[in-house]
């Protein structure tokens, strides 16, 4: 599964912020690229206005979607990311996402989830 993540404000500085919490994470290093360039180039590129996500069958998705979730309840203004894959599509919004409780955010990152997981997988 690949996943398309756009930081709809901010341009490119934001997507790079977001790369950078993403990359955090040992689970999706090696994973993330900008969206448009070769897979496995090694080299790292100017960062476009979108990252594009190789995803296997393990936890990435999960894991995402909590740091999209996370980064996003940091930012202030009118910051979205969206993330695609094919026809699945959603948009998350950083204002609100700063109050909500802890059960609100799992909320959050559990439809992000949803939108993406195969029919029948769980």
């Amino acid at each position: 599964m690949h996943i398309v993540v756009n930081a709809e404000a901010g341009g490119p500085d934001r997507v790079r912020e977001l790369s950078s919490w993403l990359q955090e994470e040992t689970d999706l290093r090696g994973r993330i690229r900008p969206a448009g360039s070769p897979p496995g180039g090694g080299t790292p590129g100017p960062v476009t206005g979108a990252l594009e996500i190789t995803l296997g069958s393990g936890g990435e998705l999960a894991t995402v979607a909590a740091v999209v979730v996370a980064w996003l309840r940091t930012r202030t203004g009118e910051v979205s990311v969206r993330l695609a894959d094919g026809d699945r599509e959603i948009e998350v919004n950083a204002p609100g996402l700063r109050n909500l409780d802890h059960a609100q955010v799992d909320g959050v990152t559990e439809r992000v989830v949803q939108t993406f997981q195969r029919v029948g997988a769980r």
